[in-house]
């Protein structure tokens, strides 16, 4: 393996993944848990459907634990040394401006939303109270209350937290990066990335498109998924605080949520004042990382080259 593999598509490994394969385990598999589900259902005469806060936590779970023991098949068949995915964490590395990045990333987010939907809300103002309202239903001591079982929800909830990030770093970062890079370029294949699960989740749009973006770079900088992973698990964590605090100081469920969302554009600006500097330069700075070889194969070569060093 070397590094201009990834100039020919048929020598690069990550064309021999099977995404059909993939999909069609997971929808087959998530049938045979919807019945499953009424079975329980019908046996405990308990809800349990997608309306249940519990149950969508915990279908997300099985779904992300199923979707990386599929990956992890598929990489197996197609002769990809995992190692050289995952990668090591470097040495000496700075954590803590690298803290601070995944927490000014959340904060930026967070203004760009709500300054990205300020005006959207007098043009298309159902639209936008229809996103409001999703978010507001999906915080955390909201959707809690809802349930017939808070402390499972929250048990489930803390587990998601951590199973998440590795789905997306293998899933929705590695994998796509490594396959579409072959074809379209490094900066193209990102790019693809971000756009492509940005519409797919449209209500965090700009969270989405920046997360990902900024765990793109930080991957072919590192050439770690464990940085990658550790950096979503602060973001998750970063959010989770300003769920609860918007939640407990914020709490609109009485007043009309798109006044009262008008009334706090003055806080989105206050956000992307403070962290733009911050995530702005960062990608500025390392765009140009992009370029570069990607990690697989970066870390592949390198491998080799000790080996070869070693043996003479």
């Amino acid at each position: 393996m070397t590094l201009t593999n990834i100039r020919f598509p048929e020598d690069n490994p990550f064309a021999r993944i099977k995404l059909r394969h993939i999909f069609g385990w997971l929808l087959l598999c998530s049938i045979a848990i919807g019945f499953q589900l009424a079975i329980i259902s019908s046996i405990w005469g308990i809800r349990l459907d997608n309306t249940e806060p519990f149950v969508n936590a915990l279908l997300g779970a099985y779904v992300l634990i199923l979707s990386l023991s599929l990956f992890w098949r598929e990489c197996r068949l197609a002769g990809i040394e995992i190692k050289y995915l995952i990668g090591k964490v470097p040495d000496r590395y700075q954590w803590l401006p690298f803290v601070g990045l995944a927490i000014a990333s959340v904060v930026f987010s967070i203004g760009v939303f709500r300054i990205f939907y300020y005006p959207l809300s007098f043009i298309v103002p159902s639209f936008v109270e229809r996103i409001l309202t999703e978010n507001r239903n999906s915080r955390i001591l909201i959707a809690a209350s809802k349930s017939f079982s808070p402390a499972l929800y929250y048990l489930k909830f803390a587990l998601n937290q951590l199973i998440d990030p590795v789905f997306t770093a293998f899933f929705l970062i590695s994998i796509p990066l490594h396959r579409w890079a072959a074809k379209w370029g490094n900066i193209t294949a990102i790019i693809a990335i971000c756009l492509l699960l940005g519409t797919w989740a449209y209500q965090n749009l700009t969270t989405i498109i920046i997360g990902l973006l900024i765990s793109a770079i930080l991957y072919v900088k590192t050439r770690s998924l464990l940085v990658v992973i550790i950096f979503r698990i602060l973001r998750n964590i970063s959010f989770t605080i300003w769920d609860l605090s918007e939640t407990i100081f914020f709490n609109t469920q009485t007043a009309n949520i798109l006044d009262t969302f008008r009334s706090q554009v003055q806080l989105g600006v206050l956000f992307f004042a403070l962290s733009a500097p911050w995530v702005i330069g960062f990608i500025y700075k390392n765009w140009s990382v992009l370029k570069g070889p990607l990690p697989y194969f970066a870390n592949a070569s390198e491998a080799e080259k000790i080996k070869a060093d070693s043996e003479t």
